[in-house]
């Protein structure tokens, strides 16, 4: 018996068979043509020609000048807006942005000085942030000021408090010392005599319990002075709440109160919302620039809290060492980072950086990162030695406030005051 192919069998089909399906297919177009026809579908409009102006008309010449005229001043027109964008692009790449701020109607209408700290920005985030910081002002009617305990006129932004100032009578700005558990108890007190001869000021600790929700509050009257900085708990909350209350009792407009949190980089402007919120609903960490836009929280009925990304304001801050210093910008975006380390040898001794880095003795900043580069095992290709490197490594330890580095130079700002 033959066995049959398990291949697939043909598609041939007779030519009998394949002119039919040819013949339907050519009746039913011609079908559907006749039906289109029937209902007009199929029907081009004619296209009105343009029968121009007649020849017989009085007024023929006048209307012709006239219309080279709108003409003329039509491609004008397209010419200067192609100008302007030419002109725009060039000054957006050479960082002078004074046109580009169009949306910012705060500037326009309060007369708010636009070139005021984003002059020479950077990166396109530095002027997002700063829009996000215009429309916080804009929308509060007490405005929160961070600043740190360690360095607070280092933290400090002149321009910031002129924005708030000229933004409007009504605003109200309250300047936080905020993280006065890294500080003597004398110095903070010092620091708010002195802060508060200018503005009203309060002193504040966030909490440091990794919780999600339920964070402890502790009353100054309730515990000994003593142990006060030594807890996790908040400290300072319900003194900043009777303020805020105090703000939306006597406000004449309305009884609820929008309060804006504001200030530089890695401040803890987020912390302080999740201290008086008692739970995490901002994000916050120990990168700066980690909070991207406006954040909306509702603390009570009567306040409302908003959390503005940090502005380094170029003209306040002073020069790129003291950002860094501050950990108002992240290290990996910094062009030069051995200039700040030249002002931590300022402020640090040289027996206490040889001890905690393992390092022999040095006389200059370029022989302190070559022995630091040495020991860390930082080389390029070739074994030369990558003094970038080791800069970046001080000051991520700076930043980080590993070993005793920071605990010795945050004493010595400080007090510098007292």
């Amino acid at each position: 018996m033959v066995k049959r192919s398990k291949k697939s069998k043909s598609k041939r089909v007779s030519l009998k068979q394949k002119y039919k399906v040819i013949r339907k297919v050519k009746e039913h177009h011609k079908k559907k043509a006749k039906e289109a026809k029937k209902s007009g579908l199929k029907h081009k409009r004619k296209v009105e020609k343009d029968p121009g102006i007649p020849n017989d008309w009085p007024f023929k010449e006048q209307e012709l000048k006239a219309l080279e005229a709108r003409r003329a001043r039509a491609l004008e027109e397209l010419e200067q807006k192609k100008a302007a964008r030419k002109e725009r692009a060039k000054k957006r790449k050479m960082g002078l942005l004074e046109d580009d701020e169009k949306e910012l109607s705060i500037e326009e209408v309060k007369g708010i000085d636009v070139s005021t700290g984003i002059v020479n920005a950077r990166d396109n985030s530095d002027r997002a942030f700063y829009k996000e910081l215009v429309k916080v002002i804009e929308a509060s009617d007490v405005i929160l000021e961070v600043l740190d305990a360690r360095d607070p006129l280092g933290t400090r932004c002149v321009d910031m408090e002129t924005m708030v100032m000229k933004s409007g009578p009504d605003k109200h700005l309250v300047l936080l010392l905020n993280k006065i558990d890294l500080v003597p108890r004398e110095a903070v007190e010092k620091w708010l005599k002195y802060l508060r001869e200018e503005l009203p000021a309060v002193a504040f600790k966030c909490s440091t319990q990794e919780q999600r929700s339920n964070l402890g509050w502790k009353s100054s009257k309730a515990m000994k002075p003593s142990n006060l900085l030594q807890t996790s708990d908040c400290l300072g909350a319900e003194t900043l709440i009777k303020l805020l209350k105090n703000y939306s009792r006597s406000h004449e407009i309305k009884k609820s109160i929008t309060v804006g949190v504001i200030g530089l980089p890695n401040v803890g402007k987020s912390s302080l919302i999740n201290s008086l919120k008692r739970c995490h609903v901002v994000n916050v960490g120990a990168t700066p620039g980690l909070t991207r836009s406006m954040q909306e929280v509702q603390l009570d009925k009567n306040v409302n809290l908003l959390d503005c990304p940090g502005v380094v304001m170029l003209k306040s801050s002073g020069n790129d060492a003291s950002i860094a210093l501050r950990n108002c910008k992240r290290i990996e975006k910094l062009d030069d980072p051995v200039a700040p380390v030249k002002e931590i040898l300022k402020l640090c001794p040289e027996r206490l950086l040889v001890t905690i880095y393992k390092i022999p003795g040095f006389e200059s900043v370029d022989e302190f990162l070559q022995n630091v580069a040495t020991v860390r095992g930082k080389l390029k290709k070739g074994g030369i030695v990558d003094v970038e490197a080791a800069a970046r490594i001080i000051l991520h330890d700076w930043n980080e406030g590993m070993h005793a580095i920071y605990h010795f130079s945050s004493l010595s700002i400080s007090i510098s005051i007292c």
